[in-house]
């Protein structure tokens, strides 16, 4: 990944380079083109201003010995004469020294200076000839003429060359084996009257003109070279003189030849070129490399990409610090960033200077803290939500505790109430089985009072068995009053149980109250759960239907127990009737049954009487104890009946508890959520 700062420089100075590459190649062509121009005017400049120098050494030469040929001329004044008067010719000769020796000295360049008469009507030897040694000239005996035959150019070339042309010329540069210097001659030639006279001449140093030429340097390798009319080499570094330019250069020999291009530069292979014509129909030429034609320009092509180079310098320098100042605060932004990332809400140092920055940099920063902001209130719903969330799950973990321990003793109390039911139920089959019991003892008791009766009825007759028989008697019936006793404390004893089922029926109607009270709370509880609390909501109508039957069924029970308990005390009262009559009436009469027996015989109407009223007695009790033993069954069927039914109780008490277990537990699990949610929250830094 690429940092902000090195993309800024990177772009900075791309576009830097960019432009300034662009900006640099305008410049340099233009500057080329400027510098080309500048070069071939220079060229041109420096070939004109050599060729004007050459020209002038030239024409002082050519003005030294025109002037001399003016003066031979006008010394000859009887050409006539001249032809054939050789003292004439020596006359005129001698006019002629002193001149020619001060135009000699005041050449530069000049080696010799000379005056040859045409040989043909004077002496071969006649003429001036003065030629330089050491610093001044001397005269020297001229070049005979008959020594030479005309076409030898080399001893006598300087004469009949022009002559032949018939007018004044510069001859090539040769090597005059007289006086073994390598020269170069403007010769005039003489005529009066059209008939020629002679010639008048100078020689000069050729060197003069080499060195002149060979002087010029130009961009390094450039330099400059001399050729004549005919465009033979005068004077070239590379050739020697004599090779025609069309074997050394034919490039540059067609450009000379083409007079319209003098002094104008012009393109020779890889050579630029400028000549000059001379006024004597010498060129010089000057040629330089292409290459270093524009020398200059790289050079200044240099100093471009130099201050290129230092301007893209300080385009990076500026583009770092501009970059850097761009990046830090983007930095910043992306380390608030990191820490919102990290749900680090605290304050960051420098975040109002950023949020005051009035720029794109100051829109982010200030979007950031926007941002923050809503973050952080987001947070702090979050964490109230769940500080809320997490009361509520409490409150419901101490309601499902609740319920659930209600229901555990709910559950507790049904089965204890349904064990006391089966207990009652097995207490009121041992009551019916008591009262069968009495049932049979009723009728034994019936039977007894029959034949009592028809004891009464004998006793008139068995009166004196009676004595006999009393002992028997009182002790059968103190049994059957022990037994008698026996049963009917049994029995007082059982319908106690009727009473039990009297306090039973209190605690199933507390019970029921309890768990009317506990449908209601869950009622209430799975409003307030909303959704969630639907089905408890179900359980809870469940519970309460079955508290109202539950109190229902303790209302039967309370009135059928209310009946037993009347028909029961009833009983009690006749079974203490019984007793106390047998207790007071029959035993204390058998106990005086000996000393009444007497009397029995009176009272044997009043004992019949009185066995009709027992046996009267004895069937309401016999009717008492049916009725007694059926409403027991039905009580036994109902206690049955209550028993299975509080065993359901028990049973669906059993499931809410388990629901209410599932509650607790999916409260617990809520709690556990929760507390993630809280190790999330705590996670934020505010």
């Amino acid at each position: 990944m690429k940092s902000l700062t090195t993309k800024i420089i990177a772009l900075v100075t791309g576009s830097a380079l960019l432009l300034s590459v662009l900006i640099g190649v305008l410049t340099i062509d233009a500057f080329q083109g400027v510098s080309r121009q500048q070069a071939e005017e220079n060229l041109i400049l420096t070939a004109g201003i050599n060729g004007e120098e050459m020209d002038r050494a030239l024409y002082t030469i050519e003005q030294s010995v025109d002037s001399l040929s003016q003066m031979t001329l006008s010394a000859i004044t009887d050409f006539s004469k001249f032809k054939t008067s050789d003292a004439y010719v020596d006359e005129c000769t001698a006019t002629l020294e002193a001149a020619a020796l001060t135009l000699a000295r005041n050449t530069q360049g000049a080696m010799t200076v000379y005056i040859r008469y045409n040989p043909e009507f004077t002496d071969p030897t006649s003429g001036i000839f003065l030629s330089k040694s050491g610093d001044d000239f001397e005269e020297l005996v001229p070049t005979d003429f008959s020594m030479y035959e005309p076409d030898d150019a080399a001893h006598v070339g300087w004469y009949y060359t022009p002559v032949n042309a018939g007018k004044p010329i510069w001859m090539d540069p040769y090597l005059n084996e007289n006086i073994n210097v390598y020269m170069i001659s403007y010769v005039v030639p003489l005529y009066i009257n059209g008939e020629s006279v002679g010639i008048v001449g100078m020689d000069i140093d050729f060197s003069v003109i080499q060195d002149m030429v060979n002087s010029v340097e130009i961009y390094g390798s450039g330099y400059e070279y001399l050729t004549n009319a005919s465009d033979v080499l005068l004077v070239h570094k590379d050739y020697e003189g004599g090779t025609p330019l069309a074997e050394a250069d034919p490039a540059a020999a067609a450009l000379l030849s083409n007079a319209e291009k003098a002094d104008t530069v012009q393109t020779a292979g890889s050579q630029v070129l400028v000549y000059t014509p001379l006024h004597n129909g010498m060129k010089l030429v000057l040629t330089a490399p292409r290459s270093e034609l524009l020398a200059s320009t790289r050079g200044m092509i240099v100093k471009i990409a130099v201050a290129i180079l230092i301007a893209l310098l300080i385009v990076i320098a500026v583009a770092c610090f501009a970059g850097n100042r761009i990046a830090k605060p983007i930095r910043k932004i992306t380390k608030i960033v990191q820490n919102t990332a990290a749900f680090n809400f605290q304050s960051t140092e420098g975040g109002d200077k950023l949020c005051n920055l009035r720029d794109e940099t100051g829109e982010m920063a200030r979007a950031v803290r926007q941002m923050r902001g809503e973050l952080r209130n987001m947070v702090n719903v979050i964490g109230n939500s769940c500080n809320s969330l997490n009361g509520n799950i409490d409150n419901l973990l101490q309601s499902s505790t609740h319920v659930n321990d209600m229901t555990e003793n709910n559950s507790a109390v049904t089965e204890e109430l349904s064990a006391a039911m089966m207990q009652t139920s097995e207490g009121t089959e041992r009551i019916r089985e008591t009262i069968l019991r009495l049932q049979q003892n009723a009728q034994s008791i019936k039977q007894l009072s029959q034949e009592s009766r028809e004891v009464s009825q004998e006793l008139m007759e068995g009166a004196r068995s009676l004595s006999n028989t009393t002992s028997e008697a009182t002790r059968q019936t103190q049994s059957m009053y022990e037994q008698v006793k026996k049963d009917t404390d049994a029995a007082i004893e059982h319908s106690k149980a009727v009473a039990k089922i009297n306090q039973l029926t209190e605690a199933i109607a507390g019970i029921s109250e309890q768990t009317n009270l506990l449908a209601l709370n869950a009622s209430i509880e799975a409003a307030r759960a909303g959704e969630a609390g639907k089905g408890f909501s179900v359980v809870a109508t469940e519970i309460s239907a079955l508290a109202n039957q539950t109190n229902q069924t303790v209302d039967s029970i309370n009135e059928t127990v209310e009946e037993v308990c009347t028909a029961v005390s009833d009983m009690v009262k006749c079974l203490d009737t019984l007793m106390d009559f047998i207790n007071k009436k029959i035993l204390s009469d058998y106990d005086n049954f000996n000393s009444l027996g007497q009397k029995y015989q009176e009272d044997t109407s009043a004992m019949e009487e009185s066995m009709d009223q027992v046996a009267v007695s004895i069937r309401d009790l016999a009717e008492a104890l049916e009725q007694i033993s059926g409403t027991v069954g039905d009580i036994n069927d109902m206690v049955r009946e209550s028993s299975e039914g509080i065993h359901r109780i028990a049973e669906e008490t059993g499931s809410m508890a388990e629901e209410t277990g599932n509650n607790s537990q999916m409260a617990v699990q809520s709690k556990d959520t929760i507390q993630e949610l809280f190790s999330v929250v705590g996670q934020f830094k505010m």
